[in-house]
């Protein structure tokens, strides 16, 4: 299949998520969007880390907006990083990244598969998948934060920037429970034929016993009863969660080129 579909869905499931935390009010999150050529830049200044502060579909095609896309996060005094696949890989885009002051500085890993019946995977005996209630966000936010040990004054936020998407069209937010107790949370998200496992977390106690496992499958089975062909993810290269994609069937499509300011 033709690979540039996958950063497609990365780019138009990251638009859709800030698109709806930018529409909040007063835009306390500090979201903007610039789009060059082929070539998304997203800004978010008070959501720490470069997960939304990232430039997505850069090729040599579009060196020459490299100028302002890098103007527009000085404007907004962000940290942020270029991600770039290997279909849009080349010397001359390196060389030009290069003269502007970014250096390679990591990897990220991209999965894709084909969204498939799966219902008699999904059920352990001790682990219930059930939807997100609108007024559980505060749970998801607390399984979010301790899940990956972030600092809990930032849990607020985590709660309102996925609340905001409860209504919004194409996303989903699910929650495992093991023997009844509240274990891990999971988010998906279906465009068209695409659908996006979009974010997950597991409570330390809970790791290791299969709740992603499930989880991911729940997703996959939802994704294929709403017509989706095809399941894509993100994750850290050789991370637990990239294990669990591969369990799940996904196939690692390609890795990204992280490339950070010297």
């Amino acid at each position: 299949m033709d690979l540039s579909v996958l950063e497609q869905a990365e780019i138009q499931t990251l638009k859709s998520r800030l698109s709806a935390i930018q529409a909040i009010d007063g835009n306390p999150m500090g979201v903007h969007q610039l789009v060059k050529g082929q070539t998304s830049a997203f800004a978010a200044k008070n959501i720490p880390g470069l997960t939304f502060n990232t430039v997505r579909g850069l090729s040599e095609n579009d060196i020459p907006y490299l100028e302002d896309i890098i103007t527009f996060y000085k404007k907004n005094a962000i940290n942020f990083r270029f991600e770039i696949t290997p279909m849009n890989s080349s010397e001359l885009l390196f060389r030009a990244l290069t003269d502007k002051g970014y250096y390679h500085s990591g990897f990220h890993a991209s999965f894709i598969g084909e969204c498939v019946e799966n219902r008699g995977q999904i059920y352990q005996p001790d682990i219930e998948v059930c939807h997100l209630n609108q007024d559980d966000f505060d749970l998801f936010a607390s399984i979010y934060v301790n899940g990956f040990g972030l600092p809990s004054c930032i849990q607020n936020g985590i709660k309102q920037n996925n609340e905001v998407l409860f209504d919004v069209p194409g996303w989903q937010f699910y929650v495992a429970y093991v023997k009844g107790m509240p274990a891990g949370v999971a988010v998906l998200f279906v465009q068209d034929k695409m659908a996006t496992l979009a974010a997950a977390a597991t409570l330390p106690e809970y790791q290791g016993r299969g709740v992603q496992s499930t989880l991911i499958q729940k997703r996959i089975q939802v994704a294929f009863e709403k017509g989706a062909k095809y399941i894509t993810s993100e994750a850290a290269f050789g991370s637990a969660s990239h294990r669990n994609m591969e369990g799940a069937g996904l196939k690692l499509a390609y890795t990204k080129a992280l490339w950070s300011k010297f």
